[in-house]
């Protein structure tokens, strides 16, 4: 467990894993625990973007969440809820990005359509990257 958390903290190569991250760098001297901040690049829904993000909630061995703080996704009020829990002889790691589309209602129903599904194969993508990561030492 502890071994998994280790990774989810080193932010800076997320993107080996994390589909949606093509590079985060760290602007704060702080690289863990609440007000950790990185500037993000990558792509969501096939767009291109850029944001800042800031660690809002961090419990050792347990939990991580990032919070947007710039570009689309702070727009959209999006968080990644990292977890990790022992389960068995292993361990379970789960991310959950919530957000809030920021349009009309044709904008929600879109939302449903396409935008929740696309974000949940990049979710699991990533998921399963990072088991293969892990696994592999």
């Amino acid at each position: 467990m502890e071994r998994v958390f280790s990774r989810i903290t080193q932010h800076d190569s997320c993107n080996d894993w994390l589909e949606f991250v093509s590079s985060a760098t760290y602007t704060s001297s702080e690289k863990t625990g609440v007000g950790a901040s990185a500037h993000h690049s990558g792509q969501i829904m096939g767009r291109k973007m850029e944001w800042d993000g800031r660690v809002i909630e961090w419990a050792e061995n347990d939990s991580i969440v990032w919070q947007a703080i710039s570009g689309i996704p702070e727009a959209m009020r999006m968080k990644a809820v990292n977890r990790v829990e022992k389960e068995g002889e292993g361990t379970r790691y789960s991310l959950e990005v919530e957000y809030m589309p920021p349009y009309s209602i044709l904008g929600r129903i879109m939302d449903l359509i396409m935008i929740k599904r696309n974000i949940r194969k990049m979710v699991q993508h990533s998921a399963q990257n990072l088991k293969r990561i892990l696994e592999r030492f």
